[in-house]
This record gives structure tokens, sequence and C-alpha cells, in this order.
């Protein structure tokens, strides 16, 4: 019986955008502190290898799967020969076959970490000029407040007087509302990069 045959390499694609999934919350918090992301999965992640070796590694292939493996992923064949020695054909093709798809999963991987990485760049830098703007303004309305304080403490007219007063308080209020947007700009940002951190999981 013809069975169908499998896309190794759209396997080995999906395979890695679920190990971005695993690990979304980890991405986030490197992006976040440092700004990038290691492609390190057996190191700089929590169980990180087991999860690779379980999830993309040890399984049991037959020949046909085998071959089908070996074949779409020669790019990724493992040659290292001690990880099947003293096994039986069978075993040691399926074997192979094994550690090259998931030598194929940890480099798609890989490819996606620098995407992510890639695309985190823009976002944080994004919001870093944001928070430059936004200090720049409120230190400009905090300034223009101060001297429409300074103008109605010397006016004589008490209704311009008055008005220098209003025009101070509207500046503190723009001051409030920019303060108030520098306040959530962490929260954005990190809701920004969880976003697309997520994007790269479809």
């Amino acid at each position: 019986m013809n069975r169908t045959e499998v896309n190794y390499s759209d396997e080995a694609a999906s395979d890695a955008k679920s190990t971005v999934e695993n690990f979304a919350d980890e991405i986030l918090e490197m992006l976040t502190d440092s700004g990038k992301a290691s492609d390190d999965l057996n190191n700089d992640y929590p169980n990180g290898d087991a999860y690779h070796h379980e999830s993309h590694v040890d399984k049991w292939y037959d020949l046909q799967e085998a071959c089908a493996i070996l074949t779409q992923l020669d790019d990724f064949e493992e040659t290292d020969s001690g990880l099947w020695e003293g096994l039986g054909m069978k075993e040691a093709l399926s074997a192979c076959a094994a550690y090259t798809y998931g030598s194929a999963v940890y480099s798609a991987w890989s490819e996606l970490i620098t995407k992510i990485n890639d695309e985190a760049d823009n976002i944080i830098s994004d919001f870093d000029t944001e928070a430059e703007d936004l200090e720049s303004e409120i230190d400009d309305c905090n300034t223009e407040a101060d001297e429409a304080d300074t103008d109605a403490e010397l006016e004589d007219d008490d209704i311009l007087s008055n008005q220098h007063r209003e025009k101070a308080g509207d500046y503190r209020r723009q001051a409030d509302e920019k303060q108030a947007l520098l306040d959530s700009l962490d929260d954005r940002k990190s809701d920004a990069l969880k976003a697309m951190i997520d994007e790269h999981t479809k």
C-alpha cells in the first residue's frame, strides 16, 4: 500500500514554531532584559536539551520514513556514526534519520530566533524613540507651565492672571497625560514583543 509522503521540511518548520511557542515566556524575558533572545536551546532554556531530544530526536522511523528524511533533509544529515555504533542496519538508519530530523528542527528554530531578534530590534527602537520624545515633551510642558505660573504672579490684571494660570493648568494636564503614556510604555512594549513572538508560532 502506498503511503502519502510526508514533507519533513514542513514538519521540521512546524516543530520549530512549536518550540518557540513552548519557550515564548523565556524568549520574551530575554528580549525585555537584553534586547536579544538566545538560540542556544540546549543551554539557555530550562530543560531545553531534554525538550528538544524528547520532542524531535527520540523517535523511531521505519526504512521508508528514514530514507525519506535523509533524502529530503540531506543538508542536515547527521554524520557522527558513533551515535548509532553497534546497532543493526535498520536501527542505525532510524537513528541517523532521527538525529538528522532533530538537526533540521534546530536549524529552523535558530532561523526563527534570528527573525524574532531582528523584529524585536525594530520594536524596541520604536519604543525607545517614543520614550525619548515623551520625556522631552513632558519637560517642555512643565517648562511652559512654570513660565505661565510666573506670568500669572507678575500680572496685575486679575483676568489676565487667571488666563495665565489656566494655561499653566493646561500644560500640566498635558504633561500628566504624556507621563501616563510613558509609565505604560514598558507594558506596551512587552505586549508588542509578545504579539510578535506569537506571530512566529502560527
